[in-house]
């Protein structure tokens, strides 16, 4: 018997040589049952024979990338292990083409995988909500308006519309193309349903949902800086004070506040300045159960309210929707219910939730925790939805990707969902790379390694060279002749 004596990479090869041989013979076995002469009548036989085919039966040309895999995946296994070996802190990695796992490290350990968690809200809402639901913002008074003017107090209900904006908050938007719903449009369906006049004040009523802002384990620090808004069903400016009085000029003076009162009193000043006369101030309440409905408000359906999301990495309209997915789910309008449902939801579209630890929406909270295993199978399904898959950010492009990955490798050539905190990188989408591959790939780092996201960009570059040598496309069956 001959020893064989080979390092990691070596064996590699032979294996993935021995598979391919393995292949070729199952294949030239069914090849040779399908040509038996018993199985087709003999002038389809001479039909078949007047054309030749270029490329042999027994080539290699018939297994492209079984051809391309035998020497590509053991070198991209010894670059990205390479890679690894030098970052600091824990990570796990999993790389795929069409299925086939081509490079894994750790791929079953459960790390915090920040905003990349956003992909499960995402799926558990087209599940639980439907791609075409919308959040519905509701005006009603205790008396139908005579003449145009409502006798007394007008209520505005809120549905949960995270995307409601004045045109001065947006200039504080990071990415100028960041999507948003107009709030003067809202006011208008009121105008337009023919009120001219509100005798009483204007009353928020964000009863949908709990009252709780911010949840409870997550950091302090979220409250300042517009990491997340203070969570409510009537949502205006991502709750942000310095808009109420003058929503159409940009100020630096603004902070989290009281997102039902803000509502109100934009409104207010919304409603005055399009000619519509309002006689008390602003507050919020509860409408009372017998309320007449006066005007309503669509937001965009829930997949354009998804892609925002996932563009902008928006966790504020990641928890607003997890809160609406446990009201519909749970019959609670609470984080709690909502990551409840979406647990339910996952394991009913056939997810692995093998060490998922889900507190929030966003991937804010720092005990969140997914593998990349279900990470990887998040994004490849979000992909299915070409609403979503567009939406994924673009590096050195477009969405939280846009001031990334520029002048590199991976521009323009990778396509994912981003998550970053305190100690956190992560990416989970697809590379293609120049030689024609499109690879899936998850990647999540937990730890302090100085280059902070550099450490995922980096992954990604590495990712551009699969596979060394000729494009995939050429390595087909040749036409026939």
């Amino acid at each position: 018997m001959v020893g064989i004596v080979c390092n990691r990479s070596t064996c590699l090869k032979l294996m993935s040589n021995r598979h391919l041989a393995v292949i070729v013979v199952a294949v030239v076995s069914v090849l040779f049952v399908s040509a038996s002469p018993t199985m087709a009548a003999p002038k389809e036989v001479a039909d078949v024979s007047s054309s030749t085919p270029a490329t042999p039966i027994l080539s290699a040309r018939r297994f492209p990338g079984a051809l391309q895999a035998g020497t590509a995946d053991p070198e991209i296994t010894t670059s990205l292990e390479q890679y690894l070996n030098k970052v600091v802190g824990s990570t796990c990695v999993l790389v795929q083409q069409d299925g086939r796992t081509i490079f894994a490290h750790s791929p079953q350990d459960a790390l915090a995988p920040a905003s990349t968690m956003k992909l499960a809200t995402a799926l558990a809402a087209l599940d639980v909500l439907g791609p075409d639901a919308t959040f519905t913002t509701r005006f009603v008074s205790t008396k139908q308006p005579k003449n145009g003017v409502v006798d007394g107090d007008l209520y505005v209900v809120g549905g949960g519309d995270p995307l409601l904006t004045t045109s001065g908050y947006k200039t504080v938007f990071d990415d100028p193309d960041q999507f948003f719903e107009d709030f003067t449009a809202l006011a208008d369906t009121l105008k337009d349903a023919g009120v001219k006049e509100i005798t009483g004040g204007i009353i928020g009523d964000d009863s949908r949902y709990d009252s709780v802002r911010w949840i409870p384990t997550w950091p302090t620090r979220y409250q300042v800086g517009g990491t997340v808004a203070p969570l409510s069903a009537l949502l205006v400016n991502d709750g942000s004070t310095g808009y109420a009085d003058t929503p159409n000029d940009a100020t630096t003076n603004r902070k989290a506040g009281d997102s039902p009162l803000l509502f109100a009193q934009t409104l207010r000043t919304v409603l005055t300045t399009r000619g519509i006369k309002v006689g008390g101030g602003a507050t919020t309440g509860r409408a009372p159960s017998d309320a007449k409905d006066l005007a309503s408000f669509e937001s965009v359906p829930v997949t354009k309210v998804l892609s925002e999301m996932i563009t902008n990495s928006d966790n504020t309209t990641a928890e607003i929707v997890l809160k609406e997915i446990g009201l519909q789910a749970k019959g609670q309008g609470t984080t709690s219910a909502g990551t409840d449902a979406v647990k339910e939801s996952l394991t009913r579209q056939g997810f692995d939730l093998n060490g998922l630890v889900m507190v929030d929406g966003s991937g804010l909270d720092t005990s969140d925790r997914m593998t990349c295993a279900l990470d990887l199978a998040l994004v490849a399904a979000v992909s299915k939805n070409g609403d979503l898959s567009a939406a994924l950010p673009v590096g050195g492009r477009t969405g939280t990707l846009r001031k990334r990955m520029a002048s590199t490798a991976s521009t323009g050539r990778v396509r994912a969902k981003t998550g970053t905190l305190n100690g956190v990188n992560a990416l989970a989408g697809f590379a293609d790379t120049p030689q024609g591959n499109t690879l899936t790939f998850a990647f999540i780092h937990n730890g302090t390694d100085i280059r902070t996201t550099g450490v995922a960009d980096g992954f990604t570059d590495r990712l551009m060279a699969y596979a060394k040598g000729p494009r995939i496309n050429l390595l087909g069956p040749l036409p026939i002749k």
